[in-house]
């Protein structure tokens, strides 16, 4: 019997301190509420693309920023769009003498060096070294998927008539990319095709959705600031995954396992591996019906592109990770890594080069021309390195091969005259 009183005791005083609790942030948010106190600092994401590159400014401007595999300080123009040119909107709609040459990418084509240096801007200097006046338009954003890629054309890039658009997709993670629908536009499927659907929002705000309850932005914070929604998030997103392909929990266990084992302390940025490479085999290796459904949205999305542009060269310019090149020796950080995990050196080559092979037809199919990048990276004989050691990140050096590889092709396609279909 005391027992019992004592629970209910327990219960009684837990549930009123709880009443108490609650009541009195209530009240504390209905005060600030009231008089605007203290208000929710909200991070709006972009409702078109899920968040832009750079923000919109009123004039062109200088960006600064520290190169983290030497700790160096880079600058480089923007104009008032964010695009990565010494040319302001004004200039550039102006402007009809030249060649107008739009670019878009992920991390991989916006690298923390000048312009110049930068694959775009050695494009542009081949080109109107060779005679064909032109001028590069890269508008590249980190973790952009290629259908933020297409959009971000068509939102920054297509007002300005250019008459060649290069998409460079980075094979290295842009499938799985694809894939995923977390604050960035994804394709969904439909009856009979495919739509492409608005963000699913955790990191960022909703755009338009105003929120003026302080405790509940204090718990989207705290949720977001530890970790707890993006893990929600992912997870939840995996089991979509898993369901499909007839796949359970223990699936989804057993690769977020796999990504946690891909961490490795001794490199400068730990999730370098998994988040240039390693992710993307992983993920196709526990769910290997995703790889031919991100295949698949390439192709709706190459057919988008070139039903929206029939005049326009259109060029998918494949630019391949660390690992398909496979530049020697092979680092001996990334082969620990793979040791501990259940997919190979070997295997995850195979499984790149595929993928880069089968973007090749794709495009051939959807009359958009391919430029073929990883010939150019292997065919390199020097001793520098093509990529960092830090974050797997181009170097320059890898910078100048590219964009005389897309610049000897986009010579060719445009001085042809007629614009391949």
């Amino acid at each position: 019997m005391t027992r019992t009183s004592s629970s209910r005791r327990v219960f009684v005083g837990t549930l009123q301190t709880t009443a108490i609790v609650v009541a009195t942030l209530l009240l504390a948010d209905g005060f600030c509420i009231l008089f605007d106190l203290f208000p929710p600092v909200l991070q709006y994401g972009d409702p078109d693309l899920g968040w832009l590159r750079a923000r919109l400014a009123p004039t062109m401007r200088v960006k600064e920023r520290v190169e983290d595999a030497t700790g160096k300080t880079y600058s480089y123009e923007r104009n008032e769009d964010g695009v990565r040119t010494s040319f302001s909107v004004g200039e550039l709609l102006a402007d009809r003498s030249r060649t107008k040459i739009a670019l878009t990418g992920d991390s991989q084509s916006d690298m923390c060096i000048p312009n110049p240096v930068n694959h775009p801007g050695v494009l542009e200097r081949e080109l109107v070294a060779g005679g064909l006046p032109a001028v590069a338009l890269p508008y590249p954003a980190a973790k952009y998927s290629p259908l933020q890629d297409y959009l971000a054309f068509k939102k920054f890039l297509k007002k300005y008539d250019p008459e060649v658009f290069v998409m460079n997709l980075y094979t290295g993670n842009d499938f799985l990319d694809l894939l995923r629908p977390d604050d960035r536009p994804h394709f969904q499927r439909t009856g009979t095709g495919y739509t492409i659907a608005k963000p699913e929002w955790y990191q960022f705000d909703e755009p338009g959705v105003k929120r003026r309850s302080r405790v509940l932005y204090a718990i989207r914070e705290i949720a977001k600031r530890s970790g707890l929604s993006g893990f929600v998030m992912r997870t939840q997103v995996l089991l979509r995954v898993a369901s499909e392909q007839g796949e359970g929990l223990s699936e989804v266990a057993a690769y977020m396992n796999d990504l946690r084992k891909s961490t490795e302390p001794s490199i400068g940025y730990p999730e370098a591996l998994a988040a240039q490479m390693l992710n993307q085999q992983l993920f196709f290796h526990h769910f290997p019906g995703a790889k031919e459904e991100s295949l698949r949205q390439l192709r709706v999305l190459l057919k988008l592109g070139r039903d929206e542009n029939p005049g326009r060269i259109l060029v998918l310019s494949p630019l391949p990770s660390y690992l398909l090149v496979q530049q020697q020796p092979v680092d001996e950080v990334l082969l620990r890594v793979l040791h501990r995990l259940p997919v190979s050196y070997e295997e995850g080559v195979r499984q790149e080069q595929e993928l880069y092979d089968d973007t090749r037809l794709i495009a051939e199919e959807s009359g958009w021309a391919f430029i073929d990048n990883l010939s150019a990276l292997r065919e390199y004989r020097g001793t520098a390195r093509l990529y960092n050691d830090f974050d797997y990140h181009f170097l320059p050096v890898a910078a100048e091969i590219i964009g005389r590889q897309e610049a000897l092709a986009i010579r060719k396609w445009v001085q042809a005259g007629p614009r391949p279909q």
